[in-house]
């Protein structure tokens, strides 16, 4: 079984799109956002991604998307219909759905052999320390709480566990630059006027390389 995973950070359309490329079934997908606030931000990644088209095309080819999530080619139809997608807006939904969590239950039937077998279908985390950030369980108490159920319930049921944070910059560090950052040790910490933490301090890729190996999105068919 491969090791869990921290993957590169990526925007909504560029995560379904490599689900999409990469899925395994019964590959589910947790989204940390509520269900309308993760649609809005697909439509805006998309619309921001879209080109202009030649001046010297015709009129139908210019209305037409060109996107790759909005061509909807056969095999993407094929696939969607095998991904399970969950909110779990809040870390209480999030470690009630992992500690419930089991793939013989879904209802989502198994797809034709689209992708090489072999291959450890994904139980993904979308936003998973966007999740516990500004909130009491921002700390390496409530993270490795919230890894240990995670890497449990996927290597139970047989799945690779990964996380992706949401992309907010072009910047090729920006994984890195989030894994230095410090968190307080216990929950419940205090932020002091000038912005630090009291008490002990660590940084957060010290509490997830526990847990996790950190590669970048592309690597997440292996």
């Amino acid at each position: 079984m491969p090791r869990p995973i921290v993957s590169s950070p990526a925007t909504p359309s560029e995560l379904l799109t490599s689900i999409l490329t990469y899925h395994t079934h019964p590959t589910t997908l947790l989204i940390s956002w509520p269900r309308q606030q993760f649609l809005d931000a697909l439509v805006r990644d998309i619309d921001q991604q879209q080109l202009p088209p030649p001046a010297s095309q015709d009129t139908d080819d210019a209305a037409s998307p060109n996107h790759p999530l909005l061509k909807a080619t056969l095999m993407q139809v094929a696939v969607s219909r095998h991904i399970r997608i969950i909110f779990v807006p809040t870390i209480t939904h999030l470690r009630a759905y992992l500690a419930t969590f089991s793939a013989a239950e879904s209802r989502i039937p198994p797809p034709p052999n689209l992708r090489p077998s072999g291959v450890a279908p994904l139980l993904l985390v979308y936003g998973f320390l966007e999740l516990h950030r500004d909130g009491s369980e921002w700390s390496a108490q409530g993270l490795n709480t919230s890894a240990a159920g995670f890497v449990e319930s996927a290597a139970r049921n047989g799945f690779r566990a990964v996380i992706v944070e949401p992309r907010r910059t072009d910047a090729d560090d920006e994984l890195r630059k989030a894994l230095g950052e410090n968190l307080p040790v216990l929950s419940g910490s205090m932020k002091r006027d000038d912005g630090s933490w009291s008490g002990r301090t660590v940084p957060i890729q010290r509490v997830l390389a526990r847990w996790f190996e950190f590669e970048s999105h592309k690597d997440l068919s292996r």
